[in-house]
């Protein structure tokens, strides 16, 4: 704080206001809006030198009043920023008169509420104590730059602000503000941003119940961000966190549209041990059999056998190919379907792709599980590929280190068996020899403990003879 805030109350003007606001107030009402001000004006000059904090607010606040009343809009501007600006005015005061200044837009024509929001903006800039109103007059100035068609300038407004350090700002209202943020990045398509302003909000305070919208809002906008990038593992972790929300959990129509779109996401993202357990955890969900074609869909991916291609066509190609997921361009989608921006409606059919890819890896890695070699010609009728593709798609999962395999391309022949690195045979050998050993111990304990009996027996009979 300044000195100035810091002295104390030098005198009580209380009873100077008293009888000085009414007077003014009657001035104004006169017509006399300049000598109405003059008295104001003087008046806080009086309680400001005093330090009295609650006549000068009194002052602040009445000044301001009579000029909205009276509807003398330049003349309030004028005031707000010349009452700011006082030397050794009270921060507190400041406060109070834009506070009340706030409560003034309701109503107002549009140029008026401009120049009005100009001055507050003018007034809070660099004020640390003024940071709540400054963003909210900028998030009304930010709204009435998109309503102008200039989404640049209104998401440039918004982000120039961080909320998440505003330590006299409600969280919930911080929330907002980033969520805000947030939708206008996703209107400018700035995904790249849009990610790194996502990570100002912290998702365990979301998770609480009377915080749901915020949290239905947040994972929506992650969910585009998601689709936009083609992270599916990671839509598919956003789905999930929508499916855990209460309001969802109480509507089945939702949480069947929600687990069905869980599903997809997770069949459509490439295989790793993260996916792979993931893919087992929705499976064994109780609800899942109540939504008879994602079950049967997420069984096949976990059912190490392999799925026919034209098979998978035929069984769910019709039902997949009417949501927007998997749908061409214009797809009307079904109930709960992905919200996905009009610029980006066409992936529906590189999804599609997607799909049969996984399929294809699916069947690879199980073909890897029960061959060590096999031909070319063989691995393509069982993926229903030509050998180009077959050789496409094994040489990525080799890449990726998800099977191993090696191609004798002159004798056409895919061999899936890793070869063993000699420590790696001389270890089973050790291994093997001290099995041998401990069961030759202890088959010569029982040759021992056989004799050792027989002989007691015939000790026996010895003595009984």
């Amino acid at each position: 704080m300044s000195g100035e805030q810091q002295r104390k109350q030098e005198a009580d003007l209380t009873k100077e206001c008293d009888e000085i606001i009414p007077v003014a107030e009657s001035l104004a009402e006169a017509g006399q809006i300049q000598e109405c001000i003059d008295k104001l004006l003087a008046l806080e000059k009086l309680t400001r030198n005093a330090a009295d904090l609650a006549s000068t607010s009194r002052v602040l606040v009445a000044t301001i009043s009579i000029l909205h009343k009276k509807g003398e809009w330049k003349l309030l501007n004028d005031h707000i920023g010349i009452l700011s600006r006082k030397h050794g005015q009270l921060r507190q005061a400041t406060q109070k008169m834009v506070d009340e200044a706030m409560t003034y837009f309701e109503g107002l024509d549009a140029k008026n509420k401009l120049d009005l929001i100009q001055t507050l903006r003018e007034v809070t800039e660099g004020k640390i104590y003024l940071e709540v109103p400054r963003a909210r007059v900028t998030r009304m100035l930010s709204a009435i730059k998109e309503s102008e068609g200039d989404i640049t300038a209104a998401s440039d407004l918004l982000q120039e602000l961080q909320v998440e350090t505003f330590g006299s700002m409600d969280r919930r209202e911080k929330v907002d503000f980033i969520l805000e943020q947030m939708r206008l990045l996703k209107v400018q398509a700035d995904w790249d941003k849009l990610a790194i302003v996502a990570k100002r909000i912290n998702s365990k305070w979301l998770g609480e119940k009377e915080h749901e919208d915020l949290k239905l809002r947040f994972y929506g906008l992650m969910i585009l961000w998601g689709l936009h990038s083609a992270k599916y593992l990671e839509v598919c972790k956003y789905y999930r966190q929508v499916y855990d929300t209460e309001s969802i959990k109480e509507d089945e129509a939702k949480w069947s549209a929600v687990l069905r779109n869980i599903v997809f996401f997770v069949v459509l993202a490439p295989y790793d041990n993260e996916q792979s357990d993931l893919l087992e955890r929705v499976s064994k969900d109780d609800k899942l059999s109540r939504v008879p074609e994602s079950f049967n869909l997420i069984t096949c991916f976990t059912t190490p056998e392999l799925m026919r291609w034209p098979g998978i066509e035929a069984l769910y190609g019709a039902s997949l190919r009417q949501t927007k997921v998997f749908g061409p361009k214009g797809t009307a989608g079904v109930v709960g379907d992905i919200e996905e921006e009009e610029a980006e409606a066409d992936k529906g059919d590189s999804r599609w792709e997607v799909l049969h890819g996984r399929v294809v890896e699916h069947n690879i890695r199980t073909v890897a599980k029960y061959y060590t070699r096999i031909t070319i010609s063989r691995l393509s009728t069982l993926l229903d590929l030509d050998a180009a593709k077959t050789e496409e798609f094994l040489s990525r999962l080799v890449v990726n280190k998800t099977v191993y395999a090696r191609i004798d391309r002159p004798a056409g022949i895919v061999n899936f068996k890793a070869p063993r690195s000699g420590d790696a045979v001389l270890n089973d050998w050790s291994a093997d020899v001290s099995k041998l050993m401990g069961l030759i111990e202890k088959s010569t304990h029982l040759i021992a403990k056989e004799h050792a009996v027989h002989a007691a027996l015939k000790a026996q009979q010895s003595l009984k003879a």
